[in-house]
């Protein structure tokens, strides 16, 4: 009887630590990995800047538009489909009817005009609204010429993401590189520059020289680059930004 309870015994505790060694593994499989949080745009309404001329009408449109895309590529903000705006932002209305913006689920608010003064020149102004605070954040004003009103918008960009983010923006950015073109065995190599969206993008060299390693300079007003006009002479040359002037700094054979 007693070898009897003792195999009885052993078979038991055999059969205990099988089954422990058997769920091991399946307690091991559960694992989470937690790295980060998820950040949602953040809603924001940037009507047409408002114009009283067909002019200033299409300016207003066309800045919007920009700090809209602007604001976009950042992945921070989400710019809301203008079709679902309830106010129409007019120049008489100084302050925004903040119930009509928070029903379309708006977090911050652009609101601006556009007026051509006695010179020619464009007066844009903007003010940045917390919507459900219902107050103002942020608000400038700016003077230049009509051909200039793309910076100006880059220059919008880069306050609102300022005011709201706490971090210097990058909108208001230029690119100086190298472009590439012709056939495979002839290429031509031309010194380039161009807005951080790809807008404005012009030649500041004309190709007849290979052009390499451009760089800013600090006050980002100039930019050297190396020239290699023969076999045997390679220069360094400073150009200015804008503008077609250049000016060598370094020459060697």
């Amino acid at each position: 009887m007693k070898k009897t309870l003792s195999y009885f015994t052993g078979v038991l505790i055999a059969a205990f630590v099988i089954l422990l060694h058997a769920s091991a593994p399946s307690r091991a499989e559960l694992r989470i990995d937690i790295t980060s949080g998820k950040v949602e745009p953040l809603p924001i309404a940037i009507p047409a800047l408002a114009g009283g001329a067909p002019n200033e009408s299409q300016a207003g449109q066309d800045l919007a538009a920009v700090v809209s895309a602007d604001l976009e590529r950042s992945g921070l903000f989400r710019p809301l489909d203008p079709r679902s705006f309830i106010q129409n932002i007019s120049i008489a209305d100084e302050q925004p009817r903040f119930g009509d913006w928070r029903q379309i689920n708006a977090q911050a608010l652009v609101t601006g005009s556009v007026k051509t003064q006695g010179d020619g020149r464009l007066r844009v102004e903007f003010r940045l609204w917390d919507v459900f605070a219902e107050q103002q954040l942020s608000g400038y004003g700016y003077t230049t010429t009509q051909q200039n009103w793309r910076r100006i918008a880059h220059i919008i960009a880069d306050e609102v993401y300022k005011r709201i983010t706490g971090e210097e923006g990058y909108f208001d950015t230029r690119i100086v590189y190298v472009s590439e073109s012709g056939l495979p065995d002839k290429r031509i190599k031309r010194l380039a520059l161009m807005d951080q969206d790809g807008a404005n993008n012009r030649f500041l060299t004309d190709g007849r020289a290979l052009v390499l390693t451009p760089r800013f300079s600090p006050t980002t007003r100039r930019s050297l680059f190396s020239l290699t006009q023969t076999a045997h002479r390679e220069s360094i040359f400073s150009i200015s930004i804008p503008g077609s002037r250049r000016s060598s700094a370094i020459s060697r054979a």
